[in-house]
């Protein structure tokens, strides 16, 4: 055998030595783990050692020896620990080796499990400086199946010892039970345990526990073997199937899925997330999708878009964060920040829902909602807008709950309070509401605004979207503001409770009635541009006002209870009152138009009190059965009152009685009518048919059956020409006029005073207590006084009787006069002349008489004539002038002269002769006058 040949065989024999060993560190080393790692380390609690990474080498191509029908199997002990064999096996100058279509088997411990690989060729390089590094690569059909029934299949595989990476540029396909894989390039690195995929993945898993299928494709893929995280790059797509859930497919720039115990556990989302499950799908920048067997929930950030549709009814949700949760299917979303929602059914118009913070319950079909809450549905031409700091929409049924500072608008309504429950008809339009705390409500029309406000309040809607009815409570009121204020009063009402009524008008609603129920104040503020305008206010136990057919005139209004109606003047001034009318029940009747009142009939015990609203004048007080106040139209402020049943008029300690009475505030003048009407104060009380009581001038003035009556003499301030100090003074007519004032009585027509068995009368009588004086005039018929006068021996109080065309008594000067056709009869006595004055003494018994002017005195036998005549009580004489003075006496004959003096006691006449008047008188004659005693 030659040398060559012989280093040819020892080189063979190198080869065949070298080759088992260079084979098994690659297989076991390196390759079989790198590609049992690609799948196994998915779905496998097992974590083999192994990476891929690849490079370029320059090889020898100077052949040593070529071996064909290479095989090899190696043992240990009996164990077997591997078998390799290949077609052909060469040896090259730079000791690297090829092997043409090998077949390679490794074992475990035990010998009786083992890996496999086949490829149609391999090389391997060893490392010059190192014998322990090497390359080595596997190509053509390269196939693995490992121990634990994993497949691989490449057309190239290069591994680094040095660097510990395999890599592959080439289609990689991997099996294991129900799983699979594959890319387009790959790289493992074996330190760092981690698996490379390099373009076109796509991880499949089949009939694990409850899922039916799971896919995973992407650009390029990342797999952690320690942590079992894949990271998916590039155009990921997730496709999982449960067996009894809906399909969840996700797509992202970028996925990264966490594995445990061969199930994807979670899915973290970056970039163009989209998770869609059945007729759901949400879309974010980023996302982290959790799984049990199936998706359960999926957090999504930036951008975040859920949609979700059933039953005819598509749900699109946006905002900035949010959480999905799944379970046979869709279930529920929390989103937060600038939460946007669209739900929209199949024939409605979309609602919009706007918040931070909002829960979305897809199978109860119920929103929770917090921060800034805004719902808005039927937004057509009148949506529905709702405010809230937190709500929760309860969708199907069309509930909605609203807490802090809720608002609901729908038109020209808006609903507010601190809590808000309301229900929405099918298309969402609403229906009815309930307010709870601050309660508000406001509907604007274009006459005006009504606000009604309380601690509750509940209001119906019809399908029109017009407000029929409100009811609120605890501190109810109601406000109704005109736009025109110079126009229309301003109204507002007040209770415990208020029910309002509205009616349908074309496309609004009008209020048409207010009820309530508690202690109620209305008040009606009139425009202010008029100085003698006053405002109104009305309370009762409750209140119904009832509005005109345009929904913007009160009508009428009924106060029941305890009712008050105060009147109150804008600006203060002598001639305005503050008025307060009080009753058992107020009806109010309104003019056609402005709000203003028109009439208030109060009935049952009806009472006004009328203060001025200056200082200086007296409160005026009226009571009666009902009361009717009438009102101006222009200033709102009471024009006239009209009472009936018991009616009592009071001013200071004036006052007046009747069964009817007006006062009419302009004139301010109280007229009494019916029954017997009767005006009276401290000092007298008159009675009439009519009487009218000037209550500004202080006059009245009384017609038909006059009858006053002065409790005393005192209290004409003896006035009156009656002894009686203590006694009633009465005086009558057909008509009287006082002056309060300046305390004048006038009695004219059939007038007639008395006193006891005293009296005056007269055409006209006038009475002057402060000047103590008394004036009658016309057909003058008095009995005032009686003579004291001796007949038969005894002495009698004869009445004296007077007539004249006018009498005047004065008080201070106790004087007594008649004047023209004076007539005075005593008893058989009797005195004609033109004028008399009689002086009384304090006593007011008859001190003297004078009478002038054709005087005729006649006495039983006696007559007697002059111009002039003074009787003095004292002396009981009579002292007669005239031109000449006359006495005719039936048994002593006559006596004349310029002056006779009469002793009514010696019955004797004295003939003075010449007197002052006359004085030519004759000698003086003096005979025996006949005693008549």
């Amino acid at each position: 055998m030659s040398q060559n040949l012989a280093q040819k065989r020892i080189n063979l024999m190198d080869v065949r030595a070298n080759l088992p060993k260079i084979f098994g560190g690659l297989a076991i080393i390196g390759l079989i783990g790198a590609v049992i790692w690609i799948g196994y380390s998915f779905l496998s609690p097992k974590k083999p050692d192994f990476v891929l990474k690849g490079r370029e080498i320059q090889l020898s191509k100077d052949v040593e020896a070529v071996i064909n029908g290479y095989e090899r199997r190696e043992t240990e002990g009996e164990l077997i620990k591997y078998f390799i064999k290949a077609d052909k096996a060469t040896l090259f100058s730079d000791k690297h080796q090829e092997l043409e279509n090998v077949y390679l088997e490794v074992f475990d411990e035990k010998g009786e499990k083992f890996d496999k690989i086949s490829a149609n060729h391999a090389i391997f390089v060893p490392d010059a400086a190192n014998s322990k590094l090497f390359n080595a690569v596997f190509s053509g059909n390269v196939e693995i199946e490992t121990r634990d029934t994993l497949r691989v299949k490449a057309e190239k595989i290069t591994y680094s010892r040095e660097t510990e990476t395999a890599e592959t540029e080439d289609k990689v396909e991997f099996y294991r039970d129900n799983i699979s894989g594959k890319s387009f390039g790959a790289i493992v690195l074996v330190k760092e345990k981690r698996l490379e995929l390099l373009r076109e993945v796509d991880l499949s898993i089949t009939e694990e526990n409850d899922i039916k299928n799971a896919r995973i494709t992407a650009g390029t893929a990342v797999i952690e073997q320690d942590t079992q995280i894949a990271n998916f790059e590039q155009d990921v797509k997730v496709a999982i199937t449960p067996i009894n859930a809906p399909r969840t497919d996700a797509q992202a720039d970028k996925i990264t899925a966490y594995f445990f115990n061969k199930k994807i556990e979670k899915l973290e989302l970056n970039g163009k997330v989209v998770v869609t499950q059945g007729p759901s799908k949400v879309q974010a920048e980023a996302a982290t999708a959790f799984f049990e067997n199936q998706l359960k929930k999926i957090d999504l950030r930036e951008n975040v878009e859920i949609e979700s549709s059933a039953d005819g009814r598509s749900t699109k949700a946006r905002g900035k964060k949010a959480t999905a949760f799944f379970g046979n299917g869709f279930e529920r979303a929390e989103l937060s920040e600038a939460v946007e929602i669209d739900s929209t059914k199949t024939g409605e118009n979309p609602t919009k829902i706007r918040a931070q913070v909002a829960i979305y319950d897809k199978i109860a079909d119920k929103f929770e909602l917090k921060t800034g809450v805004e719902i808005i549905t039927s937004p057509d031409n009148q949506p529905t807008v709702i405010h809230a700091a937190a709500a929760v929409y309860e969708q199907s049924i069309g509930k909605i709950f609203l807490t802090g500072g809720a608002d609901i608008t729908q038109g020209n309504d808006l609903i507010k309070g601190d809590s808000l429950t309301a229900q929405l008809f099918p298309d969402k339009k609403l229906k009815n509401a309930f307010a709870d705390g601050n309660a508000y409500l406001r509907q604007v029309t274009p006459d005006r605004t009504t606000e009604v406000s309380s601690n509750q309040l509940t209001a119906d809607f019809n399908q029109n979207q017009q407000i029929l009815k409100a009811v609120v409570k605890n501190n109810a009121r109601v406000l109704i503001i005109p736009v025109k204020p110079d126009e229309f009063t301003r109204v507002s009402l007040s209770s415990a409770t208020i029910l309002l009524t509205f009616r349908p008008a074309n496309n609004a609603s009008v209020l048409s009635q207010l009820q309530t129920d508690g202690r109620t104040t209305i008040n009606l503020n009139a425009p202010s541009n008029n100085p003698k305008a006053a405002n109104k206010r009305l309370t009762a136990d409750s209140v119904k006002t009832t509005l005109s057919e345009n929904g913007k005139d009160l009508q009428k209004a009924s106060a029941i209870g305890n009712a008050e109606l105060y009147i109150e003047p804008h600006r203060a001034s002598p001639d305005n009152y503050k008025t307060m009318v009080t009753a058992a029940r107020f009806d109010c009747d309104f003019y056609d138009s402005g709000n203003n009142a028109k009439s208030c009939i109060a009935n049952n015990k009806a009472k006004a009190v009328m203060t001025p609203s200056v200082s200086g004048r007296d409160t005026r007080t009226l009571t009666a059965g009902n009361l009717i106040a009438n009102f101006d139209r222009n200033t709102q402020d009471v024009e006239r009152f009209e009472a009936s049943g018991n009616v009592k008029f009071n001013q200071a300690d004036r006052h007046g009685l009747a069964t009817q009475m007006t006062y009419t505030a302009q004139d301010e003048v109280v007229r009494l009518r019916g029954g017997e009407p009767t005006v009276f104060d401290a000092r007298a009380r008159a009675k009439a048919t009519e009487i009218d009581w000037d209550t500004k001038n202080q006059k009245s003035f009384l017609r038909g059956k006059v009858s006053t009556t002065y409790y005393s003499q005192k209290q004409t301030n003896n006035a009156t020409p009656f002894t009686a100090t203590n006694s009633p003074v009465y005086l009558t007519a057909e008509q009287a006029n006082f002056d309060h004032q300046s305390e004048v009585g006038i009695y004219t027509g059939n007038a007639r005073a008395w006193q006891e068995n005293n009296y005056v009368r007269a055409d006209e009588l006038s009475v002057f207590p402060k000047e103590q004086r008394f004036v009658g005039t016309g057909k003058v018929q008095s009995l005032l006084y009686n003579l004291k006068r001796k007949e038969n021996g005894k002495i009698s109080n004869q009445p004296v009787f007077a007539s004249a065309e006018v009498i005047t008594y004065n008080d201070s000067q106790k004087h007594l006069r008649y004047e023209n056709k004076v007539d005075i009869r005593q008893g058989n006595e009797r005195i004609l002349s033109g004028l008399a004055n009689i002086y009384l003494a304090e006593n007011n018994e008859v001190k003297q008489t004078i009478v002038e002017n054709e005087v005729i005195i006649t006495q039983p036998n006696r007559r007697v004539r002059g111009t002039w005549a003074q009787y003095t009580t004292s002396d009981e004489t009579i002292i007669l002038r005239g031109n000449p003075a006359i006495v005719e006496d039936a048994l002593q004959g006559t006596t004349q002269g310029s002056q006779l003096t009469v002793a009514l006691k010696e019955n004797r006449v004295v003939n003075q002769g010449s007197t002052q008047q006359n004085g030519n008188g004759r000698t003086r004659t003096v005979y025996k006058v006949k005693n008549q005693s």
